[in-house]
């Protein structure tokens, strides 16, 4: 039997009803902050992204699915979309002023090849925002703001949120030297040796290696004034609207585009729920064009196994209004008109396509929660009726074909 590649999952049943459902309550969110749809391709030039995230980042060296197509152009299905969003954009040109702040989002498969583990597939789903516009505390504070929204709505409200700011400019260069003072003496695994050479702020994010920094020097100490200014009113406006964030000195993020602000949401145990911040060079990076930008992230899986994790179900069980049951061949013919009549009046309902036995159909009745069972035979069909049996009240009645949405509907 052929089964699907490592790193994948089938979406069936409940999981698919709660994806849905989560998908529909951010819709709902987004739309309340006023941000509109964003869809990108599913594949991309390998150029955006090595140009994007970083030649030297773990995603662009180890985790894409690139390839060639007939015309030897080489492609590779999009890994993350931030990129492919500066890129919409800047070949679009939505920048122009009168659309700032341009607030997107977007939903979308994103493909990695890493090892698989629980939340963490090679193909998976994510949610994204992306703001572009004049760089100011209020559009930070508002992202911060709405993926919090998110998490406190579908439940997930013992949330943290970590906050730091990336050292830019010359103060990043001095504070880059005294990184690698301090790490020099450190027992690095060999992809942060690699990295001490191209970015080591990069060696932060190393999950293997973090457990030894805590005593790492503070890039707060090495901010511009302004940045240190720019810092403490993005924490007043977060204070302004009732978050408290917590400061972490480790935070850097594993994407070599962030230039100011950063950010990820924890839940209870420490896992990250969600991430994002600041990155206000890489629009003129990729097209010249001078525009600040900032967004986030949210794996949709993880964000679904955090819910599993509390038993929080934000869907709706399934349900229907009305099970039909046919006992003959006319009846059934028949089932086929009242489904059609019961569906245009916005009524849920489907019928025992299976020809089980009364016994089976109405157990399946039961599986589907269905509020009402309408049997037709043909004793039924000759007196123009149908039997309709309420599932809630137990009570049982006859009705006259036209009175049978009117029945339901009145339930």
């Amino acid at each position: 039997m052929i089964q699907k590649p490592r790193g994948t999952e089938d979406l069936v049943d409940l999981k698919v009803r709660e994806y849905f459902a989560l998908e529909v309550i951010i819709r709902q969110i987004v739309d309340s902050f006023n941000y509109n749809e964003i869809k990108t391709p599913i594949f991309e030039s390998l150029e955006l992204f090595k140009r994007g995230v970083g030649q030297e980042t773990d995603i662009v060296s180890k985790e894409m699915y690139t390839f060639k197509d007939r015309k030897d152009r080489e492609l590779t299905l999009r890994p993350e979309g931030t990129a492919p969003t500066v890129r919409a954009i800047l070949e679009n040109k939505m920048y122009i002023n009168e659309n700032l702040p341009l607030k997107l989002f977007y939903f979308g498969s994103m493909f990695r090849y890493e090892r698989p583990q629980a939340g963490r597939n090679r193909q998976f789903n994510q949610f994204g925002v992306e703001v572009f516009g004049p760089k100011t505390a209020e559009i930070d504070s508002e992202i911060i703001c709405l993926s919090s929204t998110i998490l406190n709505t579908i439940g997930l409200d013992n949330h943290t949120i970590h906050l730091n700011y990336l050292v830019n400019g010359e103060q990043r260069k001095k504070y880059i030297e005294d990184l690698k003072k301090y790490l020099k003496p450190k027992k690095l695994c060999d992809d942060c040796k690699k990295r001490m050479e191209v970015n080591p702020l990069r060696v932060l994010d190393c999950k293997i290696d973090s457990k030894q920094f805590n005593d790492v020097i503070d890039m707060k100490d090495y901010l511009s004034d302004q940045d240190k200014k720019y810092f403490e009113n993005l924490i007043l406006n977060l204070k302004n609207i009732g978050i408290k964030p917590i400061i972490d000195k480790l935070l850097v993020r594993g994407l070599d585009y962030y230039t100011g602000f950063v950010y990820e949401v924890k839940d209870k145990n420490g896992s990250t729920l969600l991430g994002g911040g600041r990155y206000d060079e890489l629009v003129n990076q990729l097209g010249n064009v001078d525009l600040s930008a900032a967004g986030f992230g949210l794996g949709m899986e993880r964000i679904l196994i955090a819910l599993q994790e509390e038993e929080i179900y934000i869907s709706q069980p399934v349900s229907l209004d009305a099970y039909i049951i046919g006992l003959s061949e006319k009846a059934k013919q028949f089932s086929n008109i009242l489904l059609l009549a019961l569906r245009k009046s916005g009524l849920k309902a489907d019928f025992d396509f299976m020809s089980r036995s009364m016994k089976s159909a109405f157990k399946q009745s039961e599986k589907l929660n269905a509020k009402n069972i309408i049997i037709i035979g043909d004793n039924e069909l000759k007196e123009n009726v149908v039997i309709i049996k309420n599932q809630i009240t137990k009570e049982e009645k006859k009705v006259t074909f036209d009175k049978i949405v009117d029945t339901i509907m009145g339930e």
